[in-house]
């Protein structure tokens, strides 16, 4: 194919692999943590109040803050005393969440994922539908032989990522 073809799929390619390992990237809300809580808790504490349980909704901000009772769901900075991750890591049937009769169980690195946001401060963040858009930075590509082949910023977006890659282009 044309070299635009190829530097199209290649962007299209670069794109669908995650930039940085899931320990090392910085954990967003809506990328992150909403589609766990969506997948594995919104049946049973979601939006549907016909099917909720414990009158707890986890996928409203104040449902997930909250405290009742002196139990509070999620404490930032505080996954020790915050009731989702103390469910999470259960070993009574009675208690662990998801129940064990769920269909959806999280896997242990989804489980460290949710602690890890717990623990960093677990910013909240509204729906992406509602997020405006924000520009990124063009990266500046430092390679020599690179340089003068950047005609646009797709060109340097692309270009930076195949040097992280440790790639050359073809």
């Amino acid at each position: 194919p044309p070299l635009g073809l190829r530097l199209v799929l290649a962007t299209f390619a670069l794109a669908a692999e995650p930039l940085v390992a899931a320990t090392e990237a910085p954990i967003d809300f809506n990328r992150d943590i909403r589609p766990i809580l969506a997948d594995a808790c919104y049946h049973c504490h979601g939006p549907d109040a016909a099917q909720r349980k414990a009158k707890l909704r986890l996928d409203e901000r104040e449902g997930l803050f909250r405290t009742r009772n002196e139990v509070t769901v999620v404490a930032p900075g505080h996954p020790e005393t915050s009731e989702l991750i103390l469910r999470l890591a259960a070993t009574d049937p009675e208690e662990v969440m998801p129940p064990p009769d769920s269909a959806r169980q999280l896997t242990s690195a989804e489980k460290a994922l949710l602690k890890r946001w717990v623990a960093a401060g677990a910013v909240w963040g509204g729906h992406w539908a509602f997020t405006p858009p924000v520009r990124p930075a063009v990266p500046k590509v430092t390679q020599p032989a690179l340089a003068p082949r950047v005609r646009n910023s797709i060109d340097a977006f692309v270009f930076d990522r195949l040097a992280r890659e440790g790639l050359a282009p073809s």
